[in-house]
């Protein structure tokens, strides 16, 4: 890819990550009423299910910043 590509994919990942943060910190019932997330607050609570969302959040800002600094797998 491009320069331009891992930025653009690199943001996008960071974005969803912050949406994904946000939710679980306001506790939205949008994200709450996706079907991952109700089966995560069905099987393992509500604030068990948040504190997993938002893991997955934090995880796709560190991968994000990684591919929008270029980094790549050598393969």
């Amino acid at each position: 890819m491009t320069p331009f590509h891992d930025l653009f994919v690199g943001l996008v990942a960071i974005v969803v990550g912050c949406l994904l943060i946000a939710g679980a910190v306001v506790e939205s019932p949008t994200l709450m009423a996706l079907a991952k997330a109700r089966r995560l607050s069905q099987t393992l609570g509500k604030t068990t299910a948040r504190w997993i969302v938002a893991a997955i959040g934090g995880f796709s800002i560190a991968i994000g910043a990684l591919i929008a600094s270029g980094w790549r797998i050598r393969w």
